[in-house]
């Protein structure tokens, strides 16, 4: 982080909580504009305040420079300033890093096509559809994960029955057994937004050992505009939960 979004987040002081919730606030309001057109009523309205709080709150972030206003009669149009925008940023950067340190996060990295050439063999094919509860798209999701992540992952799959997709024989090979593990899978910006999917440790990969790969029914990198390099969040079934599969 720049030395600049460092002095901006020495301003945020406890005594200047309320002032950026208030800054919070008028940031929803933007939208894609450049400008707030707000009385203080409004504002007061908005955040379950009296109109001489908002007010307050108002002359606060003027004196704090977070703002510009400039009053016509009751309406105050409001800017916020490259202050406030980067103390907006700056607090944006470290929630994120926070979350990221809470959940497990894995970010979107281009695969070697090896899951996608498993799953389409029938003799696997046929047994994710029915172990799995979905037909899976045929392909993976890579996901490259920090050395935290992955040993957290890794402990947290110890503890759960994984789905077994049997290993066979056709006339050119043997193929082994794959491990299935449930997982839902979210975009980092929006946890609401998930998809069963599940987590497949094959044995025989060539992938660096922070890759997993994820198989669910939609083409996930469609279903969640993903690109390389975009973060999304994996949750296990609970620890020692096992599956009905097992």
């Amino acid at each position: 982080m720049s030395e600049k979004n460092n002095n901006e987040i020495e301003s945020l002081t406890p005594e200047n909580y309320h002032n950026w919730f208030t800054l919070y606030h008028l940031c929803q309001l933007l939208g894609n504009r450049r400008t707030i057109e707000i009385t203080s009523k409004e504002l007061g309205r908005l955040m379950k305040i009296s109109q001489q709080t908002a007010s307050r709150r108002i002359n606060d972030l003027v004196d704090l420079n977070w703002i510009k206003r400039k009053k016509i009669g009751k309406i105050q149009k409001i800017v916020i300033t490259e202050k406030g925008a980067n103390l907006m940023l700056s607090t944006y950067k470290n929630l994120r890093k926070l979350l990221e340190s809470i959940f497990i996060v894995g970010e979107v990295t281009e695969g070697m096509k090896e899951g996608g050439y498993y799953v389409a063999i029938k003799g696997y094919y046929d047994q994710f559809v029915e172990k799995l509860g979905f037909k899976p798209y045929k392909g993976t999701l890579n996901l490259k994960l920090n050395d935290m992540d992955k040993e957290i992952l890794s402990e947290k799959m110890k503890t759960i029955n994984p789905v077994v997709i049997e290993g066979f024989k056709d006339q050119s090979r043997e193929y082994g057994p794959v491990l299935c593990y449930d997982v839902i899978i979210s975009p980092f910006h929006d946890r609401k937004d998930e998809v069963k999917a599940a987590i497949l440790d094959i044995e025989r990969t060539h992938h660096e050992k922070n890759i997993i790969e994820i198989l669910a029914e939609p083409y996930l990198r469609d279903r969640f505009k993903l690109k390389n390099g975009d973060k999304v969040i994996l949750t296990l079934n609970n620890p020692g939960e096992l599956s009905k599969n097992y």
